[in-house]
């Protein structure tokens, strides 16, 4: 006997999390499980293969936790996450690729800007659509609920979706929930808060990211100065120089620390990005 699939509709619609991992998406994930939410159907994690370290340690002490109560994880991948892409036989590019927002500099006029990104619809919103109409099969307009994990400090990134058949909702902001409420939210409850979530090569790091980043070293550092180099291995468009940093210089040159220059980092009480010592 064959059991016929759940239809979903505007009054019952396929609810999922969208689970970066980072403070604000946990913080939802965590409230679902303690039933200070209502549950989800599923709570989908875009992984870009990107992440930072600590973000992949996060994720992995606990999912088993999100799990056991409830919440079930769904991790999902684009076929391809290459941040710099050249023309092959298969990918029919007519020129080379840049997935990121790039800062870009004219060498010639000096003139600086910032290409458009695309990854974020290729390596994250696509993905997650595939799985989601593998769920609901034939859609219907509201037929998906998207609970996005932006507090209300950052009202301004709310959108509504671009396909009739998902529903953006933005739970932290409907309860007037900031980045700060979530990190003591958290707190109160004795779970760990997760590092800030993003790519390791980031072109929208703060330069205190950056000098914690060269700081910290390791495979994320690796990665960004392999991808920021990357960048100017051929001329991608019309001539622009491309960089990770905004100060359009090599990102193992543009990010100084003391360590550089022999000395050692001075214990701050109140973390400083003025940028006024280290660029």
């Amino acid at each position: 006997m064959t059991t016929e699939p759940k239809r979903y509709t505007a009054d019952a619609p396929f609810r999922y999390l969208s689970l970066g991992w980072g403070v604000q998406s946990f913080t939802l994930a965590a409230m679902i499980a303690l039933e200070e939410l209502p549950p989800v159907d599923a709570a989908i994690h875009a992984d870009t293969g990107h992440e930072a370290e600590g973000t992949y340690t996060h994720a992995a002490r606990w999912t088993s936790w999100l799990e056991d109560h409830g919440v079930k994880i769904v991790t999902v991948k684009a076929k391809a996450t290459t941040p710099v892409m050249r023309p092959s036989a298969t990918n029919n590019l007519t020129r080379n690729g840049i997935y990121i927002p790039a800062h870009s500099l004219n060498p010639t006029t000096g003139v600086k800007g910032q290409i458009h990104r695309v990854f974020t619809d290729k390596w994250k919103i696509t993905p997650v659509r595939r799985f989601v109409r593998s769920q609901v099969g034939k859609t219907s307009p509201d037929c998906v609920e998207a609970h996005m994990g932006i507090s209300l400090d950052e009202w301004h990134r709310m959108k509504t979706s671009n396909v009739k058949y998902i529903k953006n909702v933005y739970p932290l902001v409907d309860a007037r929930i900031s980045r700060a409420n979530c990190v003591a939210w958290l707190e109160s409850k004795d779970i760990e808060v997760p590092p800030k979530s993003s790519c390791t090569f980031c072109p929208y790091h703060t330069l205190e990211t950056w000098r914690v980043a060269k700081r910290a070293g390791g495979h994320d550092w690796e990665e960004a100065v392999a991808v920021d180099a990357d960048l100017r291995s051929e001329v991608f468009t019309e001539g622009l120089e491309m960089y990770l940093h905004p100060h359009n210089k090599p990102l193992s040159e543009a990010v100084d620390i003391p360590e550089d220059h022999g000395f050692q980092q001075l214990e701050l009480e109140m973390p400083c990005d003025s940028g006024n010592c280290f660029v």
